[in-house]
């Protein structure tokens, strides 16, 4: 019994000397005397309370109560359990769906891939790294066409 409420024995006794010169002599064996007595109550009370626990245990025709009331907890907590997996897996599918329609909506926002067939990026279109639209076919541009007047021909 090294510490009582978390106080140790040099301060215990601190507190007692103090207690002796504030309450004097005459009230301290008054004192005394009623912790002893709220002790003691407190002590019967303790052993009539686990006395009519234990007569409790033992009456529960050999504990068939307690262990139906255990295998009901163990049930609960199996159920409990396949709940919050079941939950889990929803959250899961529910967030994997979500990142699949963002990336879905950032990849039809976001230009189409400036890679050839085999993988490799074309020498046009691209400058300093960063991506231009590549310049079609010759044969896909319409032919230039003469415009009187015009100061640019």
């Amino acid at each position: 019994m090294d510490n009582i409420f978390g106080i140790g024995m040099p301060e215990l006794i601190l507190i007692l000397i103090i207690a002796g010169v504030v309450m004097g002599p005459e009230r301290i064996g008054k004192v005394a005397r009623w912790l002893g007595k709220t002790s003691a109550q407190l002590q019967l009370i303790s052993r009539s309370f686990m006395r009519q626990l234990n007569n409790e245990l033992d009456g529960l025709d050999d504990g068939r109560a307690l262990r139906d009331a255990m295998d009901e907890v163990k049930a609960l907590r199996q159920e409990l359990q396949s709940l919050r997996q079941e939950f889990t897996s929803v959250t899961t599918t529910v967030t994997e769906e979500g990142k699949r329609a963002l990336d879905e909506i950032e990849n039809s926002i976001q230009p189409p891939s400036l890679k050839s067939i085999n993988g490799e990026a074309p020498a046009a279109g691209i400058n300093n790294g960063a991506h231009t639209k590549p310049s079609p076919p010759a044969s896909a541009l319409p032919k230039p066409i003469d415009v009187p007047g015009d100061s640019e021909v």
